[in-house]
């Protein structure tokens, strides 16, 4: 079974966006999107549910800052 590439609707170029799905995430800065994943089901990076147009939580996005934050923490 193949994967197919992730559809992505926006014209916003992925690395000047403010935030990402994890997956999305991994690639701008070329990380392993599983220890991504993992960083936020631990607690150590942080992420937001945005709410989708019925009011419920949205999918899973990563901020910029909070990419920096945690890159920053693991350099330390």
């Amino acid at each position: 079974m193949m994967c197919e590439p992730l559809r992505d609707p926006s014209r916003v170029p992925l690395g000047e966006r403010l935030a990402w799905s994890p997956e999305q995430a991994a690639q701008v800065y070329s990380l392993d999107v599983r220890g991504v994943r993992r960083a936020i089901d631990d607690g150590d990076l942080d992420s937001f549910r945005a709410p989708n147009r019925d009011g419920k939580p949205g999918r899973r996005r990563v901020s910029r800052a909070a990419m920096e934050r945690w890159i920053k923490s693991m350099e330390e």
